[in-house]
């Protein structure tokens, strides 16, 4: 859908990625759904809608609803959806933030059911650190945005892991499994050690956009990741300054 200006920080965040050759601008129109903040009904409708078909196709979908401002690149107010009956609650969301002059409102999906592999995570990379220069985490049939909540009585399985570079092993740190989780703790470490090797084959090309951002001498930065079936997709990134980083790509028109 093209809004027209202003272009909101956040989604020149995720041309970065087509720019770098993680999506296409076709793939990621169709992962995220942009509305103006005047037309939050009709991604409500259209948010009831994904719903419903998924109840007839018997699939589960995880959405996430953003409201984005025109100059904010990160830390945006979500509304989680699993289920109709949690649509009700999404007025009251979208009525406590109406006095913020926010632009647009998004929704996105990630495919949660388990007929499909399903995993998410994020890689924080330390480039300056002399030890172990990635952590990875991961949680199963959820958002990356979910890992700001991890704690004890976390309601999906999760990895904490690390290595010191390209290639090498990583090292199991820290392990959680709910007491009603389906995934035994041989199936989590398998479905783990997958998950990185599907990143390790897409190393090329992130290390191309590592190498961009180690330009700005940041002492970390993260990539957020999902693999749903086989398919890794790279959704998101986040620098201490991400407006800097935008602002150096200034020659290139991301609309």
């Amino acid at each position: 859908m093209n809004i027209g200006v202003p272009i909101p920080l956040k989604w020149r965040k995720y041309l970065a990625l087509v720019d770098f050759g993680f999506l296409s601008a076709n793939e990621l129109a169709a992962d995220i759904r942009r509305y103006r903040i005047s037309e939050v009904r009709r991604l409500v409708g259209d948010l009831r809608s994904d719903i419903r078909d998924d109840f007839r196709r018997t699939r589960r979908s995880f959405y996430v609803v953003k409201l984005v401002p025109a100059d904010l690149p990160g830390q945006l107010p979500n509304f989680n959806v699993e289920r109709s009956p949690q649509l009700k609650q999404l007025p009251v969301f979208l009525a406590a933030h109406r006095s913020k002059s926010y632009l647009e409102a998004w929704y996105c999906r990630t495919r949660i059911d388990s007929d499909v592999f399903s995993v998410a995570g994020r890689i924080i990379f330390s480039p300056g650190d002399a030890g172990r220069t990635q952590l990875v985490e991961q949680l199963w049939r959820g958002s990356p945005r979910r890992l700001e909540t991890y704690s004890h009585d976390f309601a999906f399985p999760y990895v904490r892991a690390s290595r010191y570079s390209w290639g090498w092993p990583y090292s199991i740190e820290h392990v959680h499994l709910p007491l009603e989780s389906a995934l035994s703790n041989s199936q989590l470490h398998s479905e783990f050690g997958y998950s990185m090797r599907c990143i390790e084959q897409a190393r090329e090309k992130i290390a191309e956009f590592c190498t961009f951002l180690d330009s700005f001498s940041f002492k970390a930065y993260s990539l957020e990741y999902k693999i749903v079936s086989s398919q890794l997709k790279i959704i998101d990134w986040d620098t201490p300054n991400d407006t800097r980083v935008l602002e150096s790509q200034g020659a290139r028109a991301w609309y």
